[in-house]
């Protein structure tokens, strides 16, 4: 592993030999493959001979989760302890905040690993921890480890990058150091420790979160299901991305929630296409298009959640050029106005963007230009841009089951003008990049889009 993923978060004497396991605080990670973090912990552990116990802990307070998110996840946690349990590591699961669980698995450690959160409350939550550690446990060492991007967010830059074409001079020339991860290591001392966990499936009916968003009949959580659509991504998708744009023709790789649930990581998904680049399996200029994506713009929203630390209020979102604009055209008249409630019932007079929404709503998907779309279609039938950007905001993280993820905040400031640029002025739009249906119309084919959503 790359040192530089390596964050000591808290130093104290290293005498894990005196404790009674390896802890690892399992929370953005939620894996066994690829994940850089577990297999630090089971090399400590080794170190002394220790078991590793890998703690996890569902936090019903966690903002907007509801029934879809909470099975997806739990989809992916029940490999995750299936797969802990064959290799002789300890898995145990609470519910509740992690400062009121976490405390009787502190008191016989004398190291905790954790992977790296990036938005607000998941930063929170590891700041009350790492306080309550720093009060009441003087002993014990606390190690971060950056996995869930392909190279470290502070590495890579210090501020917020202005775009894409400003970060990816950096990134491509470090990158290649980080293709850091190999074999997981086997832990030597395979103890069963006497904690009793939960049945996995018994959570699915006594958990009690938001029931208005139902569980998703189309996408199934969990390593092996990220794993089959990689696969099938790469067989037979991958050649023809460079018309992934097109909402009719379904090429996308589907792998955004499983990346938000850290059930895959990006660098074992950018070794693969990397691998059929070299293979020549595919075609060098499609497989670049679609690292582009997981490489450069997705390592971009994580700068922008990063060193924006407002970056989801609407006041701070985007550029001034782009404020400007809008506050020119805050008075414009605008035809359709539309309220939340409209929109979710496919009341618009849209048909391709009441299409979006039906995907959205039926499966916590939706194509990556038809969001776009969709957010566009919002901004121009809600009567400010603040309230545009709630509404979008809201139903995104309510709905996709990637929502709440640095990639929807980066997405939905772009749709404001973040790492995007001026565009001819017009009406309610101002500078703002602008799409309408006639667009959709003159690229695509959009009726099989149209189609494919009516057969849900």
């Amino acid at each position: 592993m790359n040192k530089n993923r390596i964050e000591i978060i808290k130093t104290a004497e290293l005498s894990i030999d005196k404790g009674e396991y390896v802890l690892y605080w399992m929370q953005q990670s939620m894996r066994v493959n690829y994940n850089h973090a577990l297999n630090y912990a089971i090399e400590r552990a080794n170190e002394s001979f220790l078991p590793v116990l890998v703690y996890f802990t569902i936090d019903t307070a966690f903002p907007y989760i509801n029934k879809r998110s909470l099975f997806f996840m739990l989809e992916g946690l029940e490999e995750v302890k299936e797969e802990l349990t064959n290799r002789g590591i300890n898995f145990i699961i609470e519910i509740g905040n992690v400062k009121d669980t976490i405390n009787k698995y502190l008191k016989h450690t004398m190291l905790l690993i954790t992977d790296k959160g990036y938005l607000r409350y998941q930063k929170s939550i590891r700041e009350e921890c790492f306080g309550l550690i720093d009060k009441n446990y003087p002993n014990i060492r606390i190690v971060m480890i950056d996995q869930d991007v392909i190279v470290p967010v502070n590495i890579v830059s210090q501020k917020v990058e202005y775009g894409a074409y400003t970060i990816r001079p950096k990134i491509t020339k470090m990158y290649l150091d980080y293709l850091d991860f190999h074999n997981l290591k086997e832990v030597e001392n395979k103890t069963k420790l006497n904690y009793q966990n939960i049945d996995i499936k018994f959570l699915y009916s006594v958990i009690n979160v938001d029931d208005s968003v139902f569980k998703s009949e189309v996408f199934i959580g969990g390593y092996s299901q990220a794993k089959k659509i990689l696969y099938d991504f790469i067989n037979n998708k991958l050649n023809y991305y460079l018309a992934s744009s097109d909402p009719g023709l379904d090429l996308t790789s589907k792998l955004s929630m499983y990346l938000h649930f850290g059930q895959i990581s990006s660098l074992e998904i950018l070794e693969h296409v990397l691998q059929a680049i070299s293979n020549k399996q595919i075609d060098k200029n499609a497989g670049d298009s679609f690292i582009e994506q997981v490489l450069i713009r997705r390592e971009l929203a994580y700068n922008y959640v990063t060193y924006n630390k407002y970056y989801d209020n609407f006041l701070f979102i985007t550029e001034s050029w782009a404020y400007k604009t809008m506050n020119e055209h805050a008075n414009d008249k605008k035809e359709y106005i539309y309220s939340i409630s409209e929109m979710i019932k496919l009341k618009t007079h849209d048909i391709y963007f009441n299409a979006a929404m039906k995907e959205m709503l039926e499966t916590g998907y939706m194509h990556n230009y038809m969001r776009m779309y969709w957010a566009k279609k919002i901004i121009e039938w809600t009567p400010t841009f603040e309230e545009a950007y709630n509404i979008i905001v809201l139903l995104n993280n309510k709905y996709f089951i990637d929502g709440r993820d640095a990639n929807s905040y980066a997405g939905i400031a772009w749709c404001f003008g973040k790492h995007d640029r001026p565009w001819k002025e017009r009406n309610i739009f101002g500078k703002l990049r602008y799409m309408n249906d006639k667009g959709l119309e003159r690229k695509f084919d959009i009726n099989k889009y149209i189609n494919r959503i009516n057969s849900l």
